[in-house]
């Protein structure tokens, strides 16, 4: 009897379906925060993540393209948001629009009278709103000038050709795509005069600088080009669709950062996770979205991704650790950029939605891919879909990840303490030559229906303030830190200790038998019940936020009527070999409850004044 008594009291009957619980509970949670995970696994990684590389279009920013301004090859700049301009008998400004419209995938229809639908690409769409707004007949100017042939954009090429016939049978092409690929691709420009001119070094410094003034302004750019064909276009060699392209001008858009990334940001830096942003745009756009949204500290340092090829492992480790901004990336350089990371001891959570961004969110200790804009292949690759495709919604299942963490770390405490508390009581009572103070069957009554109910109540408990203030916990750290250990060792003898206290009492007034196991069995129930409030923070009283968390009140509750009706319903009574007990029984058991929070409250007190004292001297040092 006495070897299955210390067996059954060592062993933590209800942990695995706890755990289980605990990680099913904290992942609907967070699929209500629209973080979907997919794997269960990527929780824990969660909590540990150091370091975020996010896409700027659509993760960081709204996805929502407007044209802002045009920027002519004869030397205007037009503001198009908020004027009442129009493209009526302006010839050049028409012709860019034009070539908006024709090199253009997206889908244009009209809705009622004032109202359109668009469907496609936010950065084609918006270059047919804009023409619509200012007057240019975007289904007209399609029917006139069919499109015979394209090549779409890729992130290689960074530009987009379409070939089209007029209907006076003569043949174009139109072409648009990053600035100084599109200047590359030309040999003239418009002039002021309307004249084509050659598009020299001169120009091409005047051109390159209007673009830049825009990106600095955090204006996505594009330019837009055109090339007339004397002869039908399959007679050509690729080498002249490819080339020799008038210049019409630039294009700029905004696509303005999600008003709540910023302060999430913010908070990533606060809880030791850095932000890495990772865009198709030129460097000097996204490092002006970077400082508008607070990345880096001061400047935010950016590189292109042309400065990542010929650099070895550990230059390109180098660069990705202390870089905040990756321009002009492909997918391929993203998979380089969460190698360089990983390899440089981070933990990485990298977006993406593409199928060519698949490896990359394979690679990634998390991949994290668009529940909106995503493709499946991302989202089969990925261990967390976004629904709302949301940064901040990134921070939200961090903060869910370590909040899971926590309270899978609060429950091995208390249930790791509760059974070692047992083992120990039973012991020292058998050491000591006394009669045994708990029965087999009483000890599974305790593991199985009595200390499940408050690891499910530490199993819902809410986020401390202080889970996203503490750096990034450390992947190979063990669950059961010695710290953790030597708390549960000397919790579990208070536990113990109270226990015995109360048996030796009952022994005295009652000697050994049924009512001396059933105060021993009250007592040490208490004493857990008192316990589990201890453990819902190492640091924080157990006062703070009481009734944050009601389950643990509800837990509170069974647990005491459980135990009513253990000793004063006679069948379970029977079973389980109880007695009723006195009015000064019941103060005993009460005094043990009480206890337990007393001795560890005064001990999280004297431990918050040493390091309130350690951090004032750290400052008067400072």
């Amino acid at each position: 009897e006495v070897g299955i008594s210390l067996a059954v009291a060592a062993v933590p009957e209800g942990l695995p379906a706890v755990t289980t619980l605990i990680l099913a509970l904290g992942v609907l949670r967070m699929a209500r925060q629209r973080a979907i995970m997919r794997r269960l696994t990527a929780v824990e990684t969660l909590g540990s993540t150091t370091v975020i590389c996010a896409d700027k279009t659509g993760t960081l920013t709204e996805n929502r393209m407007t044209v802002r301004e045009y920027y002519l090859s004869d030397g205007r700049s037009i503001e198009v948001e908020g004027s009442e301009c129009s493209a009526a008998g302006d010839e050049l400004l028409e012709r860019a629009l034009r070539i908006g419209v024709l090199c253009n995938e997206a889908v244009f229809r009209e809705a009622g009278e004032e109202d359109v639908v668009t469907i496609g690409d936010p950065t084609e769409t918006a270059l047919l709103v804009v023409a619509d707004a200012l007057v240019l007949d975007v289904s007209q100017e399609r029917a006139m000038h069919p499109k015979l042939a394209e090549q779409p954009f890729h992130a290689s090429t960074k530009r987009m050709t379409t070939l089209h016939r007029r209907l006076d049978g003569q043949h174009f092409a139109a072409l648009k795509g990053a600035p100084a690929v599109v200047l590359d691709a030309c040999s003239s420009y418009t002039s002021d005069a309307g004249a084509i001119l050659p598009l020299d070094a001169q120009a091409r410094v005047r051109f390159m600088a209007a673009n830049e003034k825009m990106a600095d302004r955090a204006l996505r750019v594009l330019a837009l080009a055109v090339k007339h064909f004397d002869k039908e276009p399959n007679q050509l060699p690729d080498e002249d669709i490819e080339s020799g392209y008038t210049f019409l001008g630039l294009v700029g858009m905004i696509d303005p950062p999600r008003p709540e990334v910023a302060d999430a940001i913010r908070r990533a830096r606060i809880a030791g996770i850095r932000t890495v942003m990772l865009t198709g745009d030129q460097l000097n756009t996204g490092r002006a979205i970077a400082r508008e949204l607070g990345l880096g500290v001061g400047e935010p340092r950016a590189l292109h991704a042309r400065d990542l090829i010929g650099a070895d492992q550990n230059q390109l480790a180098e660069l990705a650790r202390t870089t905040d901004v990756f321009a002009r990336v492909s997918p391929e350089d993203k998979l380089r950029i969460v190698e360089a990371l990983q390899k440089a001891g981070e933990v990485v959570a990298v977006t993406g939605d593409g199928v060519n961004d698949a490896p990359a969110l394979k690679r990634a200790n998390i991949g994290i891919a668009m529940g909106q804009r995503g493709t499946e292949v991302a989202k089969e690759a990925a261990d967390v879909v976004l629904a709302d495709d949301n940064f901040a919604t990134i921070l939200r299942a961090v903060e869910g990840g370590r909040t899971i963490y926590a309270n899978i770390t609060k429950f091995v405490h208390m249930m790791f303490s509760h059974n070692l508390g047992e083992v120990l009581m039973i012991f020292t009572a058998i050491a000591a030559g006394w009669a045994l103070p708990l029965l087999p069957l009483q000890i599974l009554w305790m593991n199985l229906v009595t200390d499940v109910f408050p690891a499910l109540a530490l199993a819902v408990e809410p986020a401390s303030p202080e889970t996203m203030k503490q750096r990034p916990r450390d992947p190979s750290s063990s669950l059961l830190s010695k710290k953790l250990v030597i708390l549960i060792a000397w919790q579990a003898a208070m536990i113990a200790a109270l226990a015995l206290a109360a048996y030796m009492w009952a022994l005295q007034i009652y000697g050994p038998g049924a009512h001396s196991r059933t105060i021993a069995l009250l007592a040490i129930i208490g004493a857990q019940l008192g316990h589990m409030f201890n453990c819902r923070s190492r640091t924080r009283s157990a006062f703070a936020g009481l009734f944050r968390n009601p389950f643990i009140w509800i837990a509170a509750v069974i647990v005491i009527s459980l135990q009513l009706l253990a000793v004063y319903v006679s069948p379970l009574a029977r079973v389980l070999g109880t007695v009723r007990p006195s009015g000064t029984d019941w103060l005993v058991v009460i005094l043990c409850s009480v206890t337990p929070v007393l001795i560890v409250e005064a001990t999280k007190a004297v431990a918050r004044w040493k390091t309130a004292a350690i951090d004032s001297r750290a400052l008067e040092a400072g």
